[in-house]
């Protein structure tokens, strides 16, 4: 009688493992069959780049600039996720958001009604500026504020969506040494506020936002980050503007091996203008950067850049119509103050040609 239980019991039990095994298959089967469910993008640019400091040249080759894998689907009406991975940085695990350092994003969104989402996962900081909202694959020279600032952490965010604008609060984990110190990265939180503009029928459109980044139990960095876009036909300009406080070691800047972290307060203003021809897209943007230095009670040096790009689209089709060919020229010139006003100014140049294509592989 014994031995019949256990005959029985093995039967129900492989006929449940193999139910499950035929469900967790047409699970599968649909993601990979539904386009809806599962889409698999690959976002690539490869530029020939030259860089000349102070008239020498400094470094010339062949640069993989992105190489990231989307994962990207609805999963029912009203549940989306997104994944989305680099392959051209360092697998660097991070202990506290137990994510690798090369994922940018792995969120899940679930919306509420038509005006509430709730946003969980790794995911990018609702921070403000058109330049940061940007693909990093779009930006041919980035701010100083925008080019080194920590991008994508764990939280949660909630957005409210009202009369073609949309409020964010997003509370994520902030153990980036420019914002925690060491004896707190671990338990450091940050909380972002962001209004996403739709003003004129999209002729003016904003993202403005302000950021509090814990750095021990009493001290906080506080950031502002505002931008702001006028479309005109196919004319856009855009206007972006950083500040705040944060740790940075900029002794590599200064060529000082011994600098260490240092309390400082950074700005950083944008300034772009485009004109869409269709297939022709030409693109000229400024900038100006500001390091303060607060130990110094002193500036450690300004920089000004400015930038010319043009990309063609020579393509149509849905699946090459994001395959393009750019050519850029960029020059910026680091003027050195306070402590380090000994030091002659800076001039770099840097001139790149190149590709960039999202193309959708599933």
């Amino acid at each position: 009688m014994k031995k019949i239980y256990i005959i029985i019991c093995s039967v129900l039990i492989s006929i449940g493992v193999q139910a499950q095994h035929k469900e967790s298959e047409n699970i599968l089967n649909k993601l990979l069959w539904n386009d809806e469910m599962l889409n698999i993008m690959v976002d690539t640019r490869i530029d020939l780049q030259a860089q000349f400091n102070n008239g020498d040249l400094d470094n010339a080759s062949f640069r993989t600039q992105t190489f990231r894998l989307w994962l990207v689907g609805e999963i029912i009406p009203g549940i989306r996720y997104r994944f989305r991975h680099r392959f051209n940085k360092p697998q660097t695990p991070l202990l506290r958001d137990n994510y690798s350092s090369a994922t940018d994003q792995a969120w899940i969104a679930f919306d509420i009604g038509k005006d509430w989402t709730i946003t969980a996962g790794k995911q990018s900081m609702q921070l403000g500026t058109f330049e940061y909202d940007y693909n990093g694959a779009d930006i041919y020279q980035s701010t100083m504020v925008n080019g080194d600032i920590d991008m994508y952490k764990t939280g949660v965010n909630i957005a409210y969506k009202f009369s073609s604008q949309e409020i964010n609060l997003q509370i994520v984990n902030s153990d980036a040494p420019q914002f925690a110190s060491e004896e707190y990265k671990n338990k450091a939180f940050a909380a972002n506020f962001l209004w996403v503009g739709d003003l004129f029928d999209k002729k003016l459109r904003t993202r403005w936002g302000y950021g509090i980044f814990q750095h021990n139990k009493s001290k906080f960095y506080n950031w502002l980050t505002l931008g702001t876009q006028l479309n005109l036909g196919n004319f856009t300009t855009e206007l972006d503007y950083f500040r705040g406080n944060r740790d940075m070691d900029y002794g590599s800047i200064v060529d000082s091996t011994e600098l260490g972290s240092r309390y400082v307060q950074d700005q950083s203003v944008a300034l772009s203008l485009k004109y869409d021809f269709g297939k022709w897209k030409p693109i000229i943007k400024g900038t100006w950067n500001q390091r303060y230095d607060k130990k110094y009670d002193s500036n450690a040096y300004e920089s000004i850049g400015i930038q010319a790009a043009l990309e063609f689209y020579p393509f149509t089709q849905d699946k090459v119509k994001d395959l393009r060919f750019h050519i850029a020229y960029a020059y910026s010139n680091t003027n050195f103050q306070g402590e380090f006003n000994s030091m002659s100014n800076q001039d770099t140049h840097t001139i790149l040609a190149g590709t960039r294509w999202l193309f959708k592989v599933k």
